[in-house]
């Protein structure tokens, strides 16, 4: 097959990107930590095990470029809102929290400044072009 020569490269990752990556990373392992240490008292080990592989798994999304994992951090705060709305009474819904969670999910709040700063939003759409490109 014949091609034009042109070769497309993906862009250097920029320092919000890695940044907001590691912050998502950063909640995945202060919810292992709080767990494993027994700083929270977990009613539900199966909540905790998914919302471990789900940080960890958009941290490392968007490290690799894809950029729906911004939308689907801002989905996961809609239905924590949601919960709360929810609640019978807001401060015990708030109180009940585990201190490893509201610190989870401070960092994964963070990072999404990151993710949707100007250089992040570039270069999203710089590997979305590249891999488009490419066939996929």
């Amino acid at each position: 097959m014949e091609t034009s020569g042109e070769t497309r490269h993906v862009p250097p990752r920029p320092a919000p990107v890695t940044a907001g990556a590691a912050l998502l990373l950063g909640s995945a392992a202060i919810l292992v930590l709080t767990w494993a240490f027994g700083f929270d008292d977990v009613e539900s080990n199966g909540a905790r095990v998914f919302f471990v592989v789900v940080w960890a798994f958009l941290g490392y999304s968007a490290y690799t470029g894809a950029g729906w994992v911004r939308g689907a951090t801002v989905v996961i705060f809609g239905m924590a809102i949601l919960g709360f709305v929810n609640a019978p009474s807001f401060v015990p819904a708030v109180r009940a929290l585990p201190l490893g969670d509201v610190a989870a999910k401070a960092l994964a709040l963070s990072s999404l400044a990151a993710l949707w700063s100007p250089p992040a939003n570039a270069w999203f759409r710089a590997v979305k072009s590249v891999r488009l490109a490419d066939g996929g």
